[in-house]
């Protein structure tokens, strides 16, 4: 494992540097950042300092996504091994940014939300296993903080459920079981943590992180599916 490379006098997450445009959102730290997620690259736990969200087209289908993905980040000239790399075939200009700062840490949010292949995850055993596609709903929590891998588990849970509750508030119906969908079949979360200041145990849903981490999720969450339905798509 990668030692930390961190500063505790900074706040790194002020000086996130983010590239956009309709092929790519890259955000990229001056620091390796700890991660827990479940991207096409870097899944797990991992030291990165590049964060890629790509838009591929619906019909995108590889028989190795994670190969033809680190060909062309290697194309682009970005480092494989030290990235988590997303896809979506979400429009990335519809893309939610939210920032919460509180007094011992701050919360920085990234979704794209794609819902065309929508789910209800409580009834997926009754379904047939669907092509496969590519709509997503990509979520990205950084976190100024020192989190243990507890809390960087939990942290996804929170953001999970708050997802969940997202999508149920704004009625997103799997097509067809048609019912509240849960995601989509193809949907990807990450947990960034700087490592630096205040620990924290625990970040469930009552916890003063967790709390943040729901509330911002959410809002993130509902805006970029606002946004994906007024192009007219998704349920």
């Amino acid at each position: 494992m990668k030692e930390k490379q961190v500063d505790d006098d900074k706040n790194i997450l002020q000086n996130l540097k983010i590239t956009q445009s309709i092929e790519m959102i890259i955000v990229e730290s001056p620091v390796l950042l700890k991660t827990l997620s479940s991207a096409i690259i870097g899944a797990g736990f991992n030291w990165v300092r590049t964060f890629v969200n790509r838009h591929v087209d619906k019909e995108y289908n590889y028989d190795d996504a994670e190969a033809e993905f680190k060909t062309y980040l290697s194309a682009k000239k970005i480092d494989f091994t030290e990235t988590v790399g997303m896809m979506t075939a979400a429009k990335l200009e519809d893309v939610s940014f939210i920032q919460k700062n509180e007094k011992e840490f701050s919360v920085f949010v990234v979704v794209t939300a794609g819902l065309s292949n929508a789910v209800d995850a409580s009834r997926s055993y009754y379904q047939n296993e669907r092509r496969k596609t590519v709509g997503t709903i990509n979520t990205w929590i950084f976190i100024k903080g020192n989190l243990t891998e507890a809390a960087f588990v939990q942290a996804m849970m929170t953001a999970t459920e708050a997802k969940v509750k997202a999508l149920q508030d704004e009625e997103v119906r799997d097509p067809v079981m048609k019912t509240i969908a849960t995601g989509t079949s193809t949907d990807s979360m990450m947990i960034a943590g700087t490592q630096t200041g205040t620990e924290f145990n625990y970040a469930g849903t009552i916890t003063s992180l967790g709390k943040t981490i729901g509330l911002a999720v959410y809002e993130a969450t509902l805006d970029a599916i606002r946004s994906n339905r007024k192009r007219g798509v998704g349920q």
